[in-house]
């Protein structure tokens, strides 16, 4: 039951119908993690930026093979256009999530 669209660039954005999708499901941020940090990262986090969202970019769960470009990406992104947080900072707001959901409902 899961939305899988597939991408011809390195952004999940480009050409797609995500922002569509996300606006319709009243998303209101995005957690990012993937590969490459330099490459395909790095590209759908500007999107996602410039699309108006929230952006967090999970440290741990993106990976390059460069590692100093791995590095400077991560900086240049929590420059610029994410929070870069941690794995268990994620988790954490996840977990919060479920739990509010459980109370509503």
């Amino acid at each position: 039951g899961e939305f899988v669209m597939p991408k011809t660039k390195g952004s999940a954005f480009f050409c797609t119908p995500l922002v569509p999708y996300l606006q319709k499901h009243q998303v209101d941020s995005l957690i990012v993690v993937g590969v490459s940090t330099s490459g395909c990262v790095r590209a759908a986090v500007f999107d996602g930026y410039s699309n108006n969202f929230p952006v967090f970019v999970v440290e741990e769960c993106v990976f390059d093979r460069s590692p100093f470009m791995h590095l400077v990406s991560l900086f240049d992104m929590n420059s610029k256009y994410a929070d870069v947080i941690t794995l268990e900072t994620a988790l954490n707001y996840l977990k919060s999530i479920e739990e509010e959901k459980a109370k509503e409902g």
